[in-house]
């Protein structure tokens, strides 16, 4: 299990990528709430995109997400570390997502950061 501490630098590191000049156009014009669900530690965070700027994440839980994650920290950690694709953590059971097929579509690519 990733330390509290630990957990919401990464999530930091995670929306920053979100505004990386290579993909930020993608998300130019969302307004999304994006929540992760860490099953470990059983808390939510959500990551807001207002007019395609990413807000700093909060830790709350949101009835209705457009994009909602579900994973372990670890596998979390792994993903952004890049130790494992998204996609593969996703073909492994290890991540569950739910969201339209247009929004996974521009998820995978910030994979590719």
């Amino acid at each position: 299990m990733v330390e509290k501490q630990m957990l919401l630098q990464v999530l930091e590191e995670q929306s920053l990528r979100f505004a990386d000049p290579r993909v930020s156009k993608e998300f130019s014009r969302w307004n999304k709430t994006m929540q992760y669900h860490f099953t470990d530690r059983d808390e939510y965070y959500v990551i807001r995109f207002v007019e395609g700027r990413v807000q700093q994440p909060l830790r709350e839980q949101v009835p209705k997400p457009d994009i909602q994650y579900e994973m372990d920290s670890d596998t979390f950690l792994a993903i952004t570390r890049k130790e494992i694709t998204g996609l593969k953590a996703y073909q492994q059971k290890r991540v569950k997502l739910k969201a339209s097929m247009p929004d996974m579509l521009k998820l995978q690519k910030i994979d590719k950061l």
